[in-house]
Formats: structure tokens, C-alpha cells, sequence
């Protein structure tokens, strides 16, 4: 494989590992909080939703892919301890049943008055037959959806941007904007992301470098990556702040399927949600299995089959799911708000210890910690 073309596709691989279900409906939700804003709103999203995730990819470069060697540095037990808590929050806690919520939201464009309930137990069961054959499901899905995905919001981008009203002059909350956009970054659990899903990229460079070495081809691979999730970014942030009227009482979840009707009209939008609702699924198989071969050979030690691994993974995704994407967010935009500068600065001191040989790690990362405590509880 040519170097352009490995560098190409590890910039596409790395857009898609990072943009899933909440990266569709946290720019919205930036740009109609900036209240005017945008430029400010757009580079708070963009340092901690873009620039820490890539920063994430780096760190795991340099320590090969392997979390726990990057892990064991916090001490033996963060391996798995860390490992639990990323996963669960990426999956039944967290991500998975925000997956469903957001699934729902665009089904209910196509069949308004579904109950979550409802849609969230049919969800679980087909993820169950989907997971059990993910080899051959995933892969044509990802084959067909990442395209359709990409048309559909280029679309909703050019169409939107087009007819969108004016938006409204800024006030003085600029640096509450600033902060907002740097709150919904987290929110995208992006850097989490980074920890566990970039080794397929890592081994991608590594294996299809040709004359450069694996460094200069992530750096290459990263622009585009980065790029295109930024220019995405902006153009969500400007379309929910140009709409930012008529989303007001709509549920972040509905936000796109909204703007697609709005910017598309009646007949293109069902298109456009039907391709979220894929996605969506999609992702949730990925995250199902994870957490469930998780809890099968490192919680359990194998003890379980895995049928009622996954079943588990559902059975808590489902009931989280209930809780409908703002209720999810109540609980876990605290805790990632909390956790989220540690880690950043545990990523940067990771870095700092593989290229200057800076060997502290677990103080600046318990200081962070204990600093933003401290700030949340005053």
C-alpha cells in the first residue's frame, strides 16, 4: 500500500472511530447555548472534542497500543479498575444507552409517538442477534452507513447553512460559551475513546508505513482526521446557534432529525434520520461487545457463557436507557466534568514521559483530580 493512500485511510479510520451518537448532538447543543458565540463556543468543543482525543491517539502511540502499559504507570489495580470504569461508562452506563436514546429520537421523526420504552426493548433485543454475529453484520453496515452518513450531513451542511436565519447578535457571555463548549467536548468521551480504540489505527500505520516512519504517518493521518471532525464541529455549532429558536424545547436528541426537516424538507429528512438510527445501532454493537467480553474473561473469569454477558450488557443498557438522553447526562456530565481534567492531564504527562523521559505521573494526575473537586464542590 502506497504511503498516500495509508495515511488517507488511517485519517478516515480515525474520523470514524471518534465520531458516534453524541458527536451529532453535542455541537448542536454548543451552538444553540452560545448564544451568539459561535467562534468561541467552536474552539471549546474543538480543544477537548478534537485536539485531547488526538492527543490520546499520540500517548498510545508511543506506548505501542498497549493500555496496560499505559495503565500500570497509575499503579497495577488502575489497569483494571480503569479499564471497568471507561468501558461501563462507555457502554450500558453511558454511551450505549445514549446510542439508544438518540436511535429513538430519530425514529420518532419517522413514527412521532413511539415510547421510549418500547423502542429501547426492541433496540436491546436486536442488538442481542446483532452482536452474536457482529463479524459479518458491522462490517457491511460500516460499509454502507459511513458513506451515507457523511452525504447525509453534507447535506443537512449545505442545505442548512443556505436557508438559515440570521444569528442573533452576542451578548456578554462570552466565557460562558468558552466554558459550554469545553463541558459538551467532554461529553463526547472522545479521550476514553482514544484509550481503547485506537489500536486497529495504530497497527494500520505501523503495518502500511512504507518510507515514513509510524510517527510522520500518524501526524499526516491526524490533519485529516482532525480536519474533517472540525470542520463537522463548526458546521453543526453555526447551524444549532443560527436554529437555536425553534430547538428550544426540543430534547438534544431531536436536535439534527429537526434541523435535516427544516434544511431538507419532509421527504429528504426520513433519509437522513434513518441513516442516524443505523449508525447508531452500529455503535452500540461495537460498545455491547466490548463491555460484555469485558465482563466475561476479566470480571467474571470466564465463568459466564457469552450470551448472558451480553444479555447483562443490554439488560443495564436498557434501564439506563429509560432514564432518556438528558436524564443519562445528569449523572454523567458531572462525573465526566470531575474526571475528565485528570485525564488530560495523565494523557499529557504520558506523553512528556515517553519523549523527555518525565517519569511523574500519579501526583499531577491526583492534583488535577483533587483540584477540580475542589472547584465543583465551592
Amino acid at each position: 500500500m502506497k504511503a498516500k493512500t495509508s495515511v488517507l485511510s488511517a485519517g478516515l479510520a480515525m474520523f470514524s472511530m471518534f465520531f458516534g451518537s453524541g458527536n451529532l448532538v453535542f455541537p448542536l447543543l454548543v451552538g444553540q447555548l452560545s448564544e451568539g458565540h459561535t467562534i468561541l463556543s467552536s474552539f471549546g468543543i474543538l480543544l477537548t472534542g478534537v485536539l485531547v482525543p488526538f492527543l490520546g491517539i499520540l500517548a498510545m502511540l508511543l506506548f505501542n497500543g498497549d493500555t496496560n502499559q499505559f495503565f500500570s504507570r497509575l499503579g497495577k489495580p488502575a489497569t483494571f479498575w480503569f479499564s471497568l470504569f471507561a468501558l461501563a461508562i462507555m457502554g450500558p452506563f453511558g454511551v450505549l444507552a445514549r446510542c439508544i436514546t438518540v436511535a429513538h429520537g430519530a425514529y420518532c421523526l419517522l413514527f412521532p409517538g413511539t415510547p421510549l420504552w418500547l423502542f429501547s426493548l426492541s433496540a436491546c433485543a436486536l442488538l442481542f442477534l446483532l452482536t452474536i454475529r457482529k463479524r459479518r453484520i458491522v462490517s457491511m453496515l460500516g460499509t454502507i452507513l459511513t458513506p451515507l452518513l457523511l452525504i447525509s450531513l453534507a447535506a443537512i451542511a449545505v442545505f442548512g447553512l443556505a436557508s438559515m436565519p440570521s444569528i442573533s447578535a452576542p451578548d456578554a457571555g462570552a466565557w460562558n460559551a468558552f466554558k459550554e463548549g469545553i463541558f459538551q467536548g467532554y461529553q463526547t468521551m472522545d479521550l476514553l475513546a482514544a484509550f481503547f480504540f485506537s489500536t486497529f489505527v495504530i497497527n494500520h500505520l505501523k503495518q502500511n508505513r512504507c518510507s515514513e516512519t509510524t510517527l510522520t504517518a500518524f501526524l499526516k493521518s491526524s490533519l485529516i482526521g482532525a480536519g474533517l471532525l472540525s470542520i463537522v464541529y463548526v458546521v453543526l455549532v453555526i447551524l444549532g446557534a443560527s436554529y437555536a429558536p425553534s430547538l428550544a424545547n426540543l430534547p438534544p436528541e431531536q436536535m439534527l432529525g429537526h434541523v435535516a426537516q427544516l434544511a431538507l424538507g419532509p421527504y429528504a429528512a426520513p433519509i437522513v434520520c434513518a441513516a442516524v438510527v443505523l449508525a447508531c445501532m452500529t455503535t452500540a454493537i461495537v460498545l455491547t461487545s466490548l463491555f460484555s467480553e469485558f465482563l466475561r474473561k476479566d470480571v467474571a473469569k470466564e465463568k459466564i457463557p457469552p450470551a448472558l454477558a451480553i444479555l447483562t450488557t443490554l439488560a443495564i443498557g436498557f434501564f439506563i436507557s429509560t432514564l432518556e438522553f438528558s436524564g443519562i447526562m445528569k449523572f454523567i456530565g458531572p462525573i465526566l466534568a470531575s474526571i475528565y481534567p485528570a485525564l488530560i492531564v495523565m494523557t499529557l504527562f504520558s506523553i512528556a514521559y515517553k519523549t523527555f523521559g518525565w517519569k511523574t505521573i500519579r501526583v499531577p494526575t491526583a492534583i488535577a483530580l483533587a483540584v477540580k473537586l475542589l472547584f465543583a464542590a465551592i
